[in-house]
């Protein structure tokens, strides 16, 4: 069984017709029906049967051909990669970040290095955690800023910051018109649940008031601290939320009060445990450490 038998049959699956697979492959169509004939020879079944103008797959076609996808799509993400080593050789920063730090922290951070690094390119990736950390596992991406998760093989995870998380308010909402908002204040209200997301859970929130007897209602719930601020600023419910993206939207339909006793979450620089860090992504590191320092997020004290 020879690649090229492969990519002959995977390319007729998709384009449905022998003429469509030639065109793909830039072969002839006399080719595209050697190459899948020499794989049934090779394999010990039919794979199609023809149907008019087109090739009807037969059932051990359409298996055969989940494996083969599966197969295709580790050699696409080691293209990925591969495209990725060329673009380092050519100066290119990759760098991964939540949705709520790439438009908190980022920004400035990007515009800090860009002076330091005139002439490196990045690439700013927004993932999730579990993609950020899944992208470092394959060593495809230089540097990660993200929720702290366990341990996880392939991920080194240099702790960032320990984020005190804030009380977000729809802004004519009673609770307001307080300074602090203690945790006794939220029983009774209505509050934005958030979506684990793989080993990242956000439990501890509600547990802490459970173990309170604060009672809340949670009718909507979300993976991102930013839908979480624009729910909240349609006075959907309250939220207990990041920091980082707290001076963003304060002002914009939300109040934002600190929320006591606090209640923190962890956040990392990540790098890939399989290869070695580049200076520059290091420097880039330090970068986001300067910056969390001379800006800290709100009501951290």
């Amino acid at each position: 069984m020879r690649l090229r038998q492969i990519e002959a049959f995977r390319a007729t699956m998709n384009t449905g017709t022998i003429t469509g697979a030639a065109n793909m492959m830039a072969v002839t169509q006399p080719s595209v029906s050697r190459l899948i004939a020499d794989l049934e020879i090779n394999l010990g079944f039919r794979l199609f049967e023809r149907k008019g103008s087109r090739l009807q797959p037969t059932e051990e076609a359409l298996r055969f051909y989940q494996e083969v996808e599966r197969t295709f799509a580790g050699i696409d993400q080691l293209e990925a990669v591969a495209d990725r080593i060329r673009q380092e050789q050519m100066g290119l920063l990759s760098v991964f970040s939540t949705p709520a730090l790439a438009t908190s922290l980022m920004p400035k951070v990007l515009k800090n290095f860009h002076q330091l690094y005139p002439e490196t390119k990045v690439r700013l990736e927004v993932r999730m955690p579990m993609e950020i950390f899944s992208q470092l596992q394959s060593s495809a991406g230089d540097v990660g800023v993200s929720n702290h998760a366990a341990e996880l093989p392939g991920v080194i995870q240099e702790p960032l910051y320990d984020a005190a998380f804030v009380c977000v308010l729809p802004k004519d909402h009673r609770l307001a018109k307080k300074d602090v908002i203690n945790h006794g204040d939220l029983d009774g209200e209505t509050l934005i649940g958030l979506s684990a997301e793989g080993p990242l859970n956000w439990n501890k929130i509600f547990k802490n008031f459970r173990e309170k007897g604060i009672e809340n209602y949670n009718w909507i719930s979300t993976q991102h601290a930013e839908a979480g601020y624009a729910l909240v600023s349609e006075g959907l419910a309250i939220g207990v939320l990041e920091p980082f993206s707290a001076k963003r939207w304060e002002g914009i339909g939300v109040v934002v009060r600190p929320l006591r006793p606090k209640i923190c979450f962890s956040f990392s620089i990540c790098f890939s445990a399989n290869k070695a860090k580049s200076s520059v992504a290091q420097d880039f590191a330090k970068l986001v450490r300067q910056q969390l320092a001379d800006e800290p997020p709100l009501y951290q004290d």
